[in-house]
């Protein structure tokens, strides 16, 4: 009985070439979305869930609260200190693992010499707390001892080839060697804790010593605890209470903020990367990608729904016929379906060649290295076969009871007219369409909107032939380097700080008037450097003068504070009132000699701070240099020269400020592509199913059209009659999707401290594209009917 169902069902297909090519091609393209997006959503969602201690390892996050505005950061930097102290006063805590990553690290064996991205250090037990697995070396004791190192797989191939790396040294920087006591398998793509080069912990405590001690100090530190068995983060939460009470207690009062500890659960951290109860929360993205996905094969299957059901008259009599001859109604239902499966079918096999076409494109876009069939993933074919059946079914099932309810005396008696209801439902389906062809497209508009008002805001600074080195190892010689460098032709300008911009501030600690009470104190972010930087940025001083080198006191005295520093401070004229900078138990009372306008030294992601600027050179980790307009890559080749004279066992490592800057939007960007890429192919499949339906609409009123062309009717009377009520249902579309791409869009941007206004013009410009893109598809098929002769539609009248 099936086989006889598939052979009526490629008969029919074969029939019609045209719309049956339009079904499979719309769905194909619908079902490639959809893969595609499946495969990062299960990519996503896969981050570090592999690790057999998954459910019970947990990430300590901290907030921070000022008393003065109650503003609320998060984050998951810790003190080094806290690790071992958890563990050594909190009985449900099992284990700890600390991962400190100082970002690109020097390392050196013989005659190579390679700057590692991914380089950090981590507690003894992070290869038993975390399923890395090694290929050489004993899990619970490689990382044990000072002054050890794990290489990965291609790590180990850079500096030693195919020969054993383990006792071998490996020098850091220019300070000391590592032995290398192991090799780890090269980490999976879908891990956050990805490290080429591990060191112990012992080594960076060994070389801090004191940094254990410092219970004040944040740094680039991570900790990560595991939970002992049936120990529950909610059960620890007054432990963690009193923990911060006991050691950080007095320290938050004097710094005047509140300060707590949380437990974040591991497949947490990608989608929420600060903490879960603040920061940016990526998981509403993921599942708007799913709603698109689901959306896109919803347009196609109502293009396959729209089409069948407007073919309806031209299979009326075969249903009529069939049903006198004694077809009972399931079989029409079967065979319909049937129809409906065998084209999900071939969907299917042009989505599957599709995706392996434009995956390459696809991980360009969003940065990802995903395949479509990498192993025998059980879950993959799986998904396969049920994408078919539930496209086949969805897409079939309207169709099928629909024609198979035709009653048969009516349609052998040639007065079958369509249902009023059922053209109202085939009209709904279509304004669905462009309703979600319309959100898709103001939505990615918006996007683009957004990053370009990032690209293009002035940030306070002038960006432009802004570059900087990386000072790692060479910091004693940075003033010497600077001074060098600012003798070259093609560099206007340079500084060296703690200022890494296009990033951040690379130090933050209290701040009070001076003589206040510690309720009074406030976080700010503190620039540390020499007295060059306004001028090689550009930074615009408001009032005040810039720190004079001629003038001692200016490097022990003195300090530069941006507006929002001097709003804080509650001062209306700064200049000359005294405040106290709080590191620690250090205090150092200074004059405010200037203030500088606010400048946007984080992502625009995040509000501008107050910012206090000193001279403290020594402090400094990066030296920025303002190149001339012209070749840069000349200039730097020049700058390069000089860093070699004066450091040649060190790589010059550099970025352009720029770069730097653009590359904080990378997830907006990956955004808004893939907004823009499926808005179109929504738009694209929408079409061609409005083309395939205005073609049978026309077709079914042929000879209406020959009667108003033999009474008078001109072309363009006769297009505008087939386009109305297809325009009818378009603007009812925009109407619909409109105010819903409004909300969702306002939603999205009132996460981002600088964001574009949504102006009206966005709205009514989506509104012109749509029905000119809708226009001009149905036009195509109303003006080669508005041509035809008419003795040819009417000679069999």
């Amino acid at each position: 009985m099936f086989r006889n169902y598939c052979s009526i069902a490629f008969r029919h297909l074969q029939r019609h070439k045209f719309l049956t090519a339009i079904n499979v091609f719309g769905l194909a393209v619908g079902m490639a979305c959809c893969i595609l997006i499946v495969l990062y959503v299960r990519d996503e969602l896969s981050f570090d869930r592999f690790h057999h201690k998954a459910d019970s390892i947990y990430r300590l996050t901290k907030v921070e609260s000022n008393n003065a505005n109650g503003t609320m950061n998060h984050d998951a930097s810790t003190q080094i200190a806290v690790g071992p102290a958890l563990k050594k006063e909190i009985s449900g805590i099992k284990d700890v693992v600390r991962i400190f990553t100082p970002g690109t690290t020097l390392y050196t064996y013989g005659d190579k010499k390679i700057l590692e991205a991914h380089s950090g250090y981590a507690d003894a037990s992070f290869f038993q707390m975390f399923d890395f697995p090694l290929l050489e070396g004993d899990p619970a004791t490689v990382l044990k001892a000072p002054y050890t190192v794990v290489l990965s797989a291609s790590a180990a191939r850079r500096y030693f080839g195919t020969a054993s790396p383990v006792g071998k040294l490996l020098k850091v920087g220019n300070k000391y060697n590592c032995t290398v006591t192991g090799v780890a398998a090269d980490m999976p793509a879908n891990t956050d804790l990805r490290m080429d080069v591990i060191q112990s912990f012992a080594t960076l405590t060994s070389e801090n010593n004191r940094w254990e001690d410092m219970w004040y100090m944040f740094t680039n530190n991570v900790t990560y605890v595991e939970l002992a068995k049936d120990v529950t983060p909610t059960a620890l939460m007054p432990l963690l209470k009193d923990f911060v009470e006991l050691h950080i207690g007095e320290i938050t009062r004097k710094y005047g903020i509140k300060f707590f500890l949380e437990l974040q659960p591991l497949q947490h951290v990608h989608l929420h990367p600060d903490s879960d109860s603040g920061g940016p929360d990526n998981t509403p993205m993921i599942w708007l990608y799913v709603a698109i996905a689901a959306f896109i094969v919803l347009i196609a299957c109502i293009n396959f729904m729209n089409l069948t059901t407007a073919r309806a008259n031209e299979r009326a009599k075969e249903v009529g016929l069939r049903k006198a001859l004694g077809a009972e109604r399931k079989s029409l239902v079967l065979q319909f379906l049937t129809e409906s499966l065998v084209i999900s079918v071939l969907s299917l096999i042009g989505a599957l060649l599709l995706v392996l076409l434009f995956m390459p494109l696809f991980n360009n876009i969003t940065g990802k290295e995903l395949v479509l069939f990498a192993s025998a993933d059980v879950s993959v074919y799986g998904g396969l076969l049920l994408l078919v059946a539930i496209v086949g079914l969805l897409a079939g099932s309207y169709p099928a009871l629909y024609l198979s309810g035709l009653i048969p005396v009516k349609v052998l008696k040639g007065s079958f007219i369509t249902p009023g209801r059922k053209t109202f439902i085939r009209r709904a389906l279509v304004v669905s369409q462009f309703a979600i062809a319309v959100v898709l497209i103001v939505a990615s508009v918006v996007v683009y909107s957004q990053l370009r008002f990032w690209q293009e805001k002035n940030l306070g600074f002038d960006k432009d032939h802004l570059v900087n080195v990386y000072l790692d190892g060479i910091d004693a010689k940075a003033e010497l380097l600077r001074t060098e460098l600012k003798a070259l032709p093609g560099v206007q300008q340079a500084s060296v700080s703690n200022f890494l911009i296009g990033v951040g501030i690379m130090n933050g600690t209290a701040i009070a008037r001076e003589g206040a009470d510690s309720k009074e104190s406030f976080i700010a972010d503190v620039i540390s450097g020499d007295d060059a930087l306004l001028k090689t940025t550009a930074i615009k001083l408001v009032t005040g003068r810039d720190f004079d080198p001629a003038m001692s006191t200016d490097s022990t005295a003195a300090f530069i504070v941006n507006r929002a520093a001097a709003k804080r401070l509650g001062f209306t004229d700064p200049l000359g009132k005294r405040i106290e900078w709080r590191p620690g138990n250090l205090i150092k009372h200074g004059t405010i000699i200037g203030v500088v306008e606010d400048f946007n030294y984080r992502s625009l992601h995040y509000q501008i701070g107050p910012v206090v600027y000193q001279i403290r050179p020594q402090d400094a980790e990066v030296l920025t240099i303002r190149l001339a307009p012209g070749d840069n890559q000349k200039q730097l080749a020049g700058v390069e020269r000089v860093w070699n004279k004066l450091a040649p066992d060190i790589p010059f490592n550099f970025s352009f400020v720029d770069q730097a800057l653009q590359q904080q939007y990378a997830g907006e960007r990956t955004m808004g592509k893939i907004f823009g890429l499926f808005a179109s192919l929504a738009v694209f499949i929408a079409c061609i199913g409005l083309l395939g339906l205005s073609m049978l609409i026309a077709r079914q009123r042929t000879k209406e059209i020959g009667i108003r062309k033999v009474l008078g009717a001109s072309v363009a009377h006769v297009s505008a009659l087939l386009s109305r009520d297809f325009l009818k249902q378009v603007l009812a579309g925009i109407a619909i999707g409109l105010p819903i791409a409004w909300y969702g869009m306002e939603q999205w941007l009132s996460h981002f401290a600088f964001r574009v206004p949504l102006h009206w013009w966005l709205f009514v410009l989506t509104a012109v594209v749509v029905i000119l893109i809708a226009l001009f598809t149905v036009s195509i098929q109303s003006v080669k009917a508005a041509l035809m002769n008419p003795i040819k539609s009417l000679r069999t009248e």
